[in-house]
């Protein structure tokens, strides 16, 4: 073991520049490719604090926040017995537990990585994201120009379902606007730890006034260019969202962070009430909304609607689906209003809501759960400095607006996706933190 680990410290610089400038590239390209990543740096992240002599028991130390999760994720355990697809709500848990226990160590990790270490993670970080961010951009620009290319290059590399997409010849000239979506979701979230490395790369620099805004200003303007250019309204709200939530925090990062636990709490709260007056307000019909969120409306309030079903444990994680599914579900919910409504009076597959969902799914319990373990997390941001502390803030108000409005709650790319931001953010505020001790007294 000591060769292997004194073999692992003479590669250090080379193993973090390939892995921090991979992990962020492939995942901005290839999102789902997430659940990947969170294990590959994890592996980096604790396998090098091991061949400096860390204790492997220091960094799975637990604290209010891990208990929480802990708790949490012994109840999906428990709701999975009910739940109508035992294989995919079992498999959820599993990987939910995963994805804490990588993403917690790994950021305790990188609290005892050298400045020097955390500088070359930081700046491959910086090339990756920044190179992935201009390809989203020039994708986003283009209409999918390279991968259209790519398609016609490589035909193999063409996704099995072409639903959206449109086909002349044999060959495809338009890639459906959702396919974007994820990779939008991914640069939004990058976004704040990018940020934040720059910021630190610039302060030890000779460079001053207008010059250590001009980095972080056109990273901020790609991405919204590219966000603002997609179809992907959540991640619009999510950019906007953290932007503000970051002006905030540079003015007040006490009252904001208080308000953002006050928030994530009053989501869980007040989805239900929110989603049947929405509904009720026939905003399901209102021609000032996109299709999409329409539809969203009429998920919303049917999901919010069948909570009192089993208000305290839920119908079970990853049951949503499995109704959907159902040939008499979709004849009875289904086709009875789709003529009247244009999406029918139905759950889906997931409810584009993540509070909502796990009110369905997991009950009042659940609830509670997810409730406390947010709030443990985000009342644990105090703990940074307030220059680092914004960056995460606003990280975590970006990740509560997609999840708000985005994907299903237990799809493994998108829990992948939170620890792996989480990952990012840690790496970020810990080489800010080391830059400032390391750089020299006036």
């Amino acid at each position: 073991m000591e060769k292997l680990a004194n073999l692992a410290l003479r590669r250090e610089p080379g193993i973090i520049r390939t892995l921090f400038f991979l992990c962020p590239l492939l995942t901005l390209l290839v999102p789902k490719i997430t659940v990947a990543t969170v294990p590959v740096l994890f592996m980096c992240c604790v396998g090098l604090s091991l061949a400096r002599g860390v204790d492997l028991k220091s960094l799975f130390r637990i604290d209010a926040t891990l208990a929480l999760f802990g708790l949490t994720a012994v109840y999906l355990f428990i709701n999975a017995a009910w739940s109508l697809d035992h294989e995919r709500a079992f498999t959820a848990a599993f990987w939910y537990v995963a994805v804490v226990l990588m993403s917690y160590a790994g950021c305790r990790a990188l609290a005892r990585w050298p400045e020097r270490s955390l500088r070359i993670a930081a700046t491959a970080f910086l090339v990756g994201a920044g190179i992935g961010i201009a390809v989203v951009l020039f994708e986003a620009a283009t209409g999918r120009l390279a991968t259209l290319a790519l398609y016609k290059l490589f035909p193999l590399s063409q996704p099995g379902s072409l639903k959206g997409f449109v086909v002349r010849g044999g060959e495809i000239v338009r890639i459906a606007p959702g396919e974007l979506n994820a990779n939008i979701a991914v640069m939004v979230l990058a976004l704040w730890p990018a940020l934040l490395c720059v910021a630190t790369q610039l302060r030890g620099t000779e460079l001053g006034g207008w010059c250590r805004w001009a980095g972080p200003a056109a990273l901020l303007a790609a991405v919204a260019a590219a966000t603002f250019l997609s179809e992907h309204d959540s991640s619009k709200a999510a950019l906007v969202v953290s932007v503000l939530v970051f002006a905030l925090a540079t003015l007040w990062p006490n009252l904001t962070r208080r308000a953002l636990w006050l928030g994530w709490c009053l989501a869980f709260a007040l989805v239900i009430p929110l989603a049947l007056a929405a509904y009720k307000a026939e905003l399901h019909k209102a021609t000032w909304l996109p299709f999409s969120a329409q539809a969203r409306v009429t998920l919303w309030a049917y999901t919010a609607e069948h909570v009192p079903s089993a208000p305290l444990l839920g119908i079970g994680a990853s049951s949503t689906r499995k109704l959907d599914q159902a040939p008499e579900n979709r004849e009875k919910h289904w086709k009875a209003k789709q003529k009247t409504e244009g999406f029918g009076w139905r759950a889906g597959a997931h409810a584009h809501n993540a509070f909502l969902q796990t009110w369905y799914e997991l009950g009042a319990a659940g609830v509670i759960l997810f409730m406390a373990a947010g709030a443990s997390l985000v009342m644990s941001l105090r703990r940074l400095p307030p220059p680092t502390q914004r960056y995460a803030l606003a990280q975590f108000a970006a990740f509560f607006a997609i999840v708000a409005f985005g994907w299903g709650m237990w799809q493994a790319w998108l829990l992948a996706l939170a620890g792996l931001s989480a990952l990012y953010i840690a790496l970020a505020g810990n080489f800010s933190r080391a830059a400032q001790e390391d750089a020299p007294s006036l």
